[in-house]
């Protein structure tokens, strides 16, 4: 059963809110990190990890659901269907297409001739992923619980769950040697954001967090971030928490970074928008979010430019991936200014 906001006295739009769980990213960061951390162990204990070989899988030729041993049923969420097609090699829109009967009949062919080991993700009477049987678990609680031994249960965040990924900022006190501190300040902080079904790698980022508009800008690539593939048998914990701290120190060169845009004049700020839009081959609804975002707060600025990608990184008619991807273009953006190539890298 996936937990709507609206069950938690969240009230998104109707035609985002079946893909929201917990949270939303552009609000203040109130919540705290601890009372995350609750919300999230709650779920986990209705999830649970199988390793299994696929000839000891089978496909339902009524229902499509998943028969694990002979005798255990789950059905397959939209995204586990895809993975499952996917390590069987069938083009899962065809999958969807085949009447019940023909479906099952593919799928349970090719899972006897696979025999391969996977991992299904379960929760509840669900199969939320179908992994492969050398990926490795780092769990959204794992991270957590890395986060709070750095920066203690109290620490306010502004988060975001999905069925797909888990987005969590943490935004500090605001850095005093900017331009504006006091009219307009500018936050360091740091972005996480891991995924529990195969979709992200566990990314944690520098953040420059902007009071007034509540934007936030992800530098979430290069030397500003630590990414961590989910395989291998190594310990990661202390990675993490040393990620956790270099994220935290290069914010601070994110804020200045970020602030000395001010100072890049932009004639044509609008077509400047417009070259970001087909440069990045931005589709029509986030070229539409920017757009309106500049209208908010124009100005003939690199800033306005980049404050732009950002603030329609809040924009609540976008799914969270667009939305974390015009973030992070802003942080690409800020990165490249010092080049004077903003635009052309």
């Amino acid at each position: 059963m996936v937990l709507r906001t609206e069950e938690i006295g969240v009230s998104p739009p109707e035609d985002v809110a079946t893909e929201l769980r917990y949270g939303q990213l552009n609000a203040e960061p109130a919540p705290r990190l601890g009372a995350l951390r609750c919300e999230l162990d709650a779920l986990a204990k209705k999830q649970r990890d199988v390793h299994v070989s696929t000839r000891e899988l089978a496909m339902a030729p009524v229902d499509g659901a998943l028969m694990v041993g002979g005798n255990e049923r789950y059905e397959l969420r939209e995204h586990a269907f895809g993975q499952l097609a996917s390590r069987l090699g069938i083009p899962a829109p065809y999958l969807r297409r085949c009447e019940p009967e023909l479906r099952s009949r593919n799928v349970n062919r090719w899972l006897r001739e696979a025999d391969r080991d996977v991992m299904l993700r379960i929760e509840g009477g669900e199969v939320r992923a179908v992994l492969s049987g050398a990926y490795r678990a780092i769990n959204h609680l794992d991270i957590l619980g890395w986060l709070e031994s750095r920066l203690g249960t109290n620490t306010a965040v502004r988060y975001e769950l999905t069925e797909g990924y888990l987005d969590v900022q943490v935004v500090g006190e605001p850095e005093t040697r900017v331009p504006k501190p006091r009219r307009d300040p500018l936050h360091r902080g740091l972005h996480l954001r891991n995924s529990e079904v195969g979709l992200a790698r566990v990314n944690i980022s520098a953040l420059v967090y902007r009071t007034i508009c509540l934007n936030g800008l992800i530098l979430g690539a290069g030397r500003w971030a630590y990414q961590r593939r989910h395989v291998g048998k190594a310990e990661i914990a202390d990675q993490v928490r040393e990620a956790f701290d270099h994220a935290i120190e290069l914010s601070a060169q994110a804020v200045t970074a970020f602030a000395g845009t001010r100072g890049i004049q932009i004639k044509e700020p609008e077509k400047a928008l417009e070259r970001v839009i087909t440069r990045y081959e931005l589709p029509e609804d986030e070229g539409a979010a920017i757009r309106r975002a500049y209208q908010c707060e124009p100005g003939e600025t690199l800033f306005a430019v980049i404050n732009s990608l950002t603030r329609a990184g809040n924009d609540a008619a976008l799914a969270l991936e667009s939305r974390h991807k015009l973030q992070t273009l802003g942080g690409r953006l800020t990165d490249l200014s010092a080049t004077g190539r903003w635009l052309d890298n």
